[in-house]
Protein backbone atom coordinates (compact mmCIF):
# COMPACT_ATOMS: atom_id res chain seq x y z
CA UNK A 1 0.00 0.00 0.00
CA UNK A 2 1.21 3.50 -1.28
CA UNK A 3 0.79 6.53 1.19
CA UNK A 4 -0.10 10.08 -1.01
CA UNK A 5 0.05 13.04 1.38
CA UNK A 6 -0.81 16.14 0.12
CA UNK A 7 -1.16 19.48 2.11
CA UNK A 8 -2.10 23.06 1.06
CA UNK A 9 -2.98 26.31 2.76
CA UNK A 10 -6.83 26.89 3.61
CA UNK A 11 -9.09 28.81 5.69
CA UNK A 12 -6.04 30.14 8.42
CA UNK A 13 -4.77 26.49 8.22
CA UNK A 14 -2.31 23.88 6.85
CA UNK A 15 -4.94 21.65 5.70
CA UNK A 16 -3.56 18.14 4.86
CA UNK A 17 -5.05 15.01 3.52
CA UNK A 18 -3.33 11.68 3.27
CA UNK A 19 -4.60 8.44 1.66
CA UNK A 20 -3.55 4.96 1.82
CA UNK A 21 -3.94 3.13 -1.29
CA UNK A 22 -2.27 0.36 -3.79
CA UNK A 23 0.18 1.90 -6.61
CA UNK A 24 -2.42 0.99 -9.24
CA UNK A 25 -5.20 3.72 -8.18
CA UNK A 26 -2.49 6.67 -8.31
CA UNK A 27 -4.14 8.58 -10.48
CA UNK A 28 -7.38 8.27 -8.91
CA UNK A 29 -6.24 9.31 -5.32
CA UNK A 30 -4.50 12.37 -6.66
CA UNK A 31 -8.12 13.48 -8.52
CA UNK A 32 -9.71 12.93 -5.78
CA UNK A 33 -7.50 14.99 -3.83
CA UNK A 34 -7.09 17.71 -6.25
CA UNK A 35 -10.82 17.66 -6.13
CA UNK A 36 -11.55 17.61 -2.22
CA UNK A 37 -8.74 20.58 -2.18
CA UNK A 38 -10.96 22.57 -5.01
CA UNK A 39 -14.16 22.44 -2.56
CA UNK A 40 -12.12 23.80 0.46
CA UNK A 41 -11.09 26.79 -1.68
CA UNK A 42 -14.58 27.34 -2.63
CA UNK A 43 -16.06 27.87 0.92
CA UNK A 44 -12.88 30.09 1.39
CA UNK A 45 -14.18 32.38 -1.04
CA UNK A 46 -17.66 31.98 -0.28
CA UNK A 47 -17.85 31.72 3.70
CA UNK A 48 -14.28 33.80 5.39
CA UNK A 49 -15.19 37.22 6.42
CA UNK A 50 -11.16 37.64 5.38
CA UNK A 51 -12.13 37.47 1.76
CA UNK A 52 -13.12 40.45 0.89
CA UNK A 53 -15.36 38.90 -2.37
CA UNK A 54 -16.58 36.46 -0.45
CA UNK A 55 -20.49 35.76 0.55
CA UNK A 56 -20.25 36.58 3.98
CA UNK A 57 -18.18 39.37 3.50
CA UNK A 58 -21.06 41.18 1.03
CA UNK A 59 -24.05 40.07 3.48
CA UNK A 60 -21.71 41.73 6.68
CA UNK A 61 -21.66 44.81 4.47
CA UNK A 62 -25.41 45.03 4.99
CA UNK A 63 -26.37 44.61 8.25
CA UNK A 64 -30.17 45.51 9.28
CA UNK A 65 -31.86 44.67 6.15
CA UNK A 66 -33.07 41.68 4.70
CA UNK A 67 -30.80 39.91 2.40
CA UNK A 68 -31.51 37.68 -0.17
CA UNK A 69 -28.82 34.91 -0.02
CA UNK A 70 -27.45 31.39 -1.61
CA UNK A 71 -29.16 27.73 0.36
CA UNK A 72 -25.74 27.03 1.48
CA UNK A 73 -25.25 30.36 3.56
CA UNK A 74 -28.67 29.89 4.22
CA UNK A 75 -28.50 26.29 6.09
CA UNK A 76 -24.90 27.40 7.65
CA UNK A 77 -26.78 30.31 9.27
CA UNK A 78 -29.83 28.18 10.51
CA UNK A 79 -27.61 25.25 11.73
CA UNK A 80 -25.07 28.31 13.22
CA UNK A 81 -28.53 29.95 14.90
CA UNK A 82 -29.49 26.34 16.04
CA UNK A 83 -26.43 25.62 18.04
CA UNK A 84 -26.91 29.09 19.61
CA UNK A 85 -29.81 28.05 20.84
CA UNK A 86 -28.84 24.60 21.86
CA UNK A 87 -25.80 26.60 23.87
CA UNK A 88 -28.29 28.59 25.81
CA UNK A 89 -25.79 31.64 23.34
CA UNK A 90 -22.31 30.17 24.24
CA UNK A 91 -21.93 29.80 20.97
CA UNK A 92 -22.85 32.94 18.74
CA UNK A 93 -22.29 33.93 15.20
CA UNK A 94 -21.94 37.31 15.73
CA UNK A 95 -19.03 37.86 17.30
CA UNK A 96 -17.15 39.37 14.32
CA UNK A 97 -17.70 42.78 15.68
CA UNK A 98 -16.34 42.00 19.32
CA UNK A 99 -12.70 40.13 17.48
CA UNK A 100 -12.34 43.19 15.28
CA UNK A 101 -12.55 45.79 17.70
CA UNK A 102 -10.16 43.69 19.02
CA UNK A 103 -7.75 43.87 16.20
CA UNK A 104 -8.46 40.20 14.89
CA UNK A 105 -9.57 41.80 11.63
CA UNK A 106 -8.91 40.75 7.68
CA UNK A 107 -5.38 42.52 7.99
CA UNK A 108 -5.02 40.74 11.20
CA UNK A 109 -3.83 44.16 12.50
CA UNK A 110 -4.10 42.55 16.15
CA UNK A 111 -4.49 46.85 16.94
CA UNK A 112 -7.14 47.71 19.51
CA UNK A 113 -10.23 49.26 17.81
CA UNK A 114 -13.83 50.60 18.92
CA UNK A 115 -15.14 47.82 20.76
CA UNK A 116 -17.68 45.64 19.06
CA UNK A 117 -21.11 44.66 19.73
CA UNK A 118 -23.35 41.09 19.00
CA UNK A 119 -25.93 40.90 16.97
CA UNK A 120 -29.18 39.35 16.33
CA UNK A 121 -29.53 36.56 13.43
CA UNK A 122 -33.13 36.59 12.19
CA UNK A 123 -33.97 34.06 9.06
CA UNK A 124 -37.57 33.68 7.20
CA UNK A 125 -38.57 31.79 4.29
CA UNK A 126 -37.21 31.78 0.17
CA UNK A 127 -33.08 32.06 1.95
CA UNK A 128 -34.17 35.88 3.27
CA UNK A 129 -31.82 36.41 6.13
CA UNK A 130 -31.12 40.26 8.18
CA UNK A 131 -28.29 40.52 11.37
CA UNK A 132 -28.18 43.01 13.27
CA UNK A 133 -24.53 42.39 13.82
CA UNK A 134 -21.38 41.25 11.43
CA UNK A 135 -21.28 37.13 11.07
CA UNK A 136 -18.00 34.62 11.58
CA UNK A 137 -18.00 31.23 10.83
CA UNK A 138 -14.78 30.67 12.76
CA UNK A 139 -16.10 28.22 14.98
CA UNK A 140 -17.91 25.98 12.25
CA UNK A 141 -15.58 26.37 9.09
CA UNK A 142 -12.95 24.29 9.62
CA UNK A 143 -15.47 21.80 10.42
CA UNK A 144 -17.66 22.37 7.95
CA UNK A 145 -14.93 22.22 5.10
CA UNK A 146 -13.54 18.91 6.33
CA UNK A 147 -17.28 17.41 5.68
CA UNK A 148 -17.37 18.37 2.25
CA UNK A 149 -14.14 17.54 2.04
CA UNK A 150 -14.55 14.20 2.71
CA UNK A 151 -17.59 14.13 0.26
CA UNK A 152 -14.90 13.63 -2.46
CA UNK A 153 -13.09 10.87 -1.00
CA UNK A 154 -15.69 8.17 -0.12
CA UNK A 155 -13.80 5.74 -2.48
CA UNK A 156 -10.88 5.47 -0.40
CA UNK A 157 -11.34 3.20 2.87
CA UNK A 158 -7.56 4.99 4.45
CA UNK A 159 -8.05 8.51 4.88
CA UNK A 160 -7.12 11.28 7.30
CA UNK A 161 -7.83 14.61 7.62
CA UNK A 162 -5.75 17.19 9.37
CA UNK A 163 -6.25 20.98 9.75
CA UNK A 164 -5.09 21.87 12.85
CA UNK A 165 -7.08 21.27 15.76
CA UNK A 166 -10.01 19.73 13.69
CA UNK A 167 -9.07 15.67 12.59
CA UNK A 168 -10.60 12.87 10.29
CA UNK A 169 -9.60 9.22 9.99
CA UNK A 170 -11.06 6.31 8.87
CA UNK A 171 -8.89 2.83 7.86
CA UNK A 172 -5.56 2.08 8.69
CA UNK A 173 -2.06 4.17 8.01
CA UNK A 174 0.77 2.85 5.52
CA UNK A 175 1.77 0.47 8.32
CA UNK A 176 -1.45 -1.09 8.87
CA UNK A 177 -2.10 0.57 12.00
CA UNK A 178 -4.81 2.44 12.81
CA UNK A 179 -4.45 6.73 12.33
CA UNK A 180 -3.12 7.60 16.29
CA UNK A 181 -3.46 11.03 16.83
CA UNK A 182 -2.22 13.22 20.26
CA UNK A 183 -4.18 14.87 22.49
CA UNK A 184 -2.29 18.52 22.50
CA UNK A 185 -1.14 19.86 25.84
CA UNK A 186 -2.75 22.91 26.29
CA UNK A 187 -0.06 25.24 27.59
CA UNK A 188 2.82 23.68 24.88
CA UNK A 189 2.12 22.37 22.05
CA UNK A 190 4.84 20.72 21.35
CA UNK A 191 3.77 17.76 23.74
CA UNK A 192 0.92 15.43 24.16
CA UNK A 193 -1.15 14.69 27.14
CA UNK A 194 -2.74 11.39 25.63
CA UNK A 195 -3.63 9.69 22.53
CA UNK A 196 -6.66 8.22 20.57
CA UNK A 197 -7.08 5.78 17.61
CA UNK A 198 -8.99 7.88 15.32
CA UNK A 199 -11.79 5.60 12.83
CA UNK A 200 -14.84 6.76 11.38
CA UNK A 201 -15.29 10.18 13.31
CA UNK A 202 -13.93 13.85 14.09
CA UNK A 203 -11.47 14.73 16.18
CA UNK A 204 -12.18 18.73 17.09
CA UNK A 205 -10.28 21.18 19.73
CA UNK A 206 -10.25 24.48 21.21
CA UNK A 207 -7.68 26.32 23.13
CA UNK A 208 -6.32 29.71 23.26
CA UNK A 209 -2.67 28.53 22.50
CA UNK A 210 -2.70 28.98 18.66
CA UNK A 211 -4.75 32.09 18.21
CA UNK A 212 -3.29 34.51 21.15
CA UNK A 213 -2.15 38.28 20.95
CA UNK A 214 -1.86 40.61 24.02
CA UNK A 215 -4.61 39.74 26.89
CA UNK A 216 -6.58 38.33 24.06
CA UNK A 217 -7.47 35.37 21.82
CA UNK A 218 -10.20 34.28 19.45
CA UNK A 219 -12.57 32.63 21.84
CA UNK A 220 -15.01 34.64 23.02
CA UNK A 221 -17.76 34.76 25.99
CA UNK A 222 -20.09 36.42 23.84
CA UNK A 223 -22.17 37.92 26.79
CA UNK A 224 -19.50 39.26 28.73
CA UNK A 225 -17.85 40.27 25.20
CA UNK A 226 -13.88 39.11 26.80
CA UNK A 227 -11.56 36.50 25.93
CA UNK A 228 -13.51 33.20 27.35
CA UNK A 229 -11.24 32.12 30.60
CA UNK A 230 -12.31 29.36 32.61
CA UNK A 231 -10.99 26.77 30.53
CA UNK A 232 -7.64 24.99 29.40
CA UNK A 233 -8.78 23.02 26.17
CA UNK A 234 -11.47 21.30 24.95
CA UNK A 235 -11.35 18.29 22.82
CA UNK A 236 -14.43 16.94 21.02
CA UNK A 237 -15.50 13.95 18.77
CA UNK A 238 -18.18 13.75 16.70
CA UNK A 239 -19.38 11.84 13.23
CA UNK A 240 -19.78 15.58 11.96
CA UNK A 241 -16.87 17.94 11.29
CA UNK A 242 -19.17 21.05 11.65
CA UNK A 243 -20.51 19.83 15.05
CA UNK A 244 -16.80 18.39 16.56
CA UNK A 245 -15.58 21.97 15.55
CA UNK A 246 -18.95 24.15 17.10
CA UNK A 247 -19.45 22.02 20.55
CA UNK A 248 -15.29 22.65 20.67
CA UNK A 249 -15.64 26.29 20.94
CA UNK A 250 -19.23 26.22 22.94
CA UNK A 251 -17.45 23.88 25.48
CA UNK A 252 -14.78 26.72 26.00
CA UNK A 253 -16.75 29.64 25.89
CA UNK A 254 -19.57 27.86 28.63
CA UNK A 255 -16.83 27.81 31.44
CA UNK A 256 -15.83 24.07 33.24
CA UNK A 257 -18.58 23.76 35.52
CA UNK A 258 -21.22 24.36 32.89
CA UNK A 259 -19.71 22.18 30.76
CA UNK A 260 -19.81 19.53 32.69
CA UNK A 261 -23.35 19.97 32.85
CA UNK A 262 -24.50 20.45 29.59
CA UNK A 263 -22.37 17.64 27.95
CA UNK A 264 -24.55 14.59 28.55
CA UNK A 265 -27.89 16.55 26.20
CA UNK A 266 -25.09 17.39 23.24
CA UNK A 267 -24.28 15.65 20.19
CA UNK A 268 -20.90 15.35 20.53
CA UNK A 269 -18.53 13.35 23.13
CA UNK A 270 -15.94 15.67 24.93
CA UNK A 271 -13.41 16.01 27.18
CA UNK A 272 -12.29 19.62 28.99
CA UNK A 273 -9.81 20.47 31.20
CA UNK A 274 -10.36 23.60 33.55
CA UNK A 275 -7.84 25.90 34.80
CA UNK A 276 -6.71 24.12 37.89
CA UNK A 277 -6.14 20.85 35.81
CA UNK A 278 -9.18 18.87 36.72
CA UNK A 279 -10.19 16.91 33.22
CA UNK A 280 -14.22 15.69 33.14
CA UNK A 281 -14.52 13.60 29.77
CA UNK A 282 -18.15 12.58 28.49
CA UNK A 283 -18.84 8.54 28.95
CA UNK A 284 -18.33 7.89 25.09
CA UNK A 285 -15.17 9.77 25.07
CA UNK A 286 -12.65 7.78 23.06
CA UNK A 287 -8.67 7.67 24.09
CA UNK A 288 -5.92 7.44 26.88
CA UNK A 289 -4.37 9.94 28.80
CA UNK A 290 -0.37 9.29 29.72
CA UNK A 291 -0.22 9.09 33.66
Amino acid sequence: MRKNSQSRENLGSKITITIVDTNARENAVNAAISRAFLECERIEKSFSRFVSESELSQLNKNTNSWQTVSDEMYLLLSLFVEIFETTNGALDPTVCGVLEGWGYDPEYSLREHAAGETGTVKLRKKNEVCISSPIDFGAIGKGYALDRMLLFLEDFSNVFLDAGGDLYGRGKNEKGEPWKVAFEHPTDISLGIGEVEVDEFFLGASSPSRRKWRDRHHLVNPKKKIPADDMEIVFTQAKKGLLADAFSTALFVMGFEKAKEVMPSLPVEAMIIGKNNEIFRSSGFQGKLYS
